[in-house]
């Protein structure tokens, strides 16, 4: 089986095994569910968080999935790697926005880039 080189074990310590889908590509039943079409249609209280250079959830995604939604979601972007946005990497930006908008229910305006 296949892995990208960033799910391979460092100094006796896994890295980053949900980024090894690779079984998924070979699994042997069909999906239980069909794919949800996403598009701007429905609530509008939707806040996405992202690092820009997460190996699990590339970047591209979400620029995609905001896009679907439209006016329904703002995209706070976190200059960072990994998979941990919120409260793991110390950008003050991006906790802020996140704690707010569980706090009080309030969006940013605007998608924000939180820059490092």
């Amino acid at each position: 089986m296949f892995c990208p080189w960033w799910t391979r074990n460092r100094g006796g310590r896994p890295k980053g095994r949900s980024a090894c889908r690779a079984p998924c590509a070979f699994w042997h039943t069909e999906p239980t569910d069909k794919p949800v079409h996403i598009t701007s249609d429905g609530p509008s209280n939707i806040l996405m968080l992202q690092n820009l250079r997460d190996p699990v959830t590339p970047s591209f995604g979400a620029l995609r999935m905001r896009t679907a939604l439209d006016g329904r979601a703002r995209l706070v972007t976190v200059d960072h790697g990994g998979h941990g946005a919120y409260d793991a990497n110390g950008k003050g930006c991006g906790d802020r926005a996140v704690t707010a908008f569980l706090l009080t229910g309030h969006r940013p305006s605007a998608d924000l880039r939180c820059t490092a």
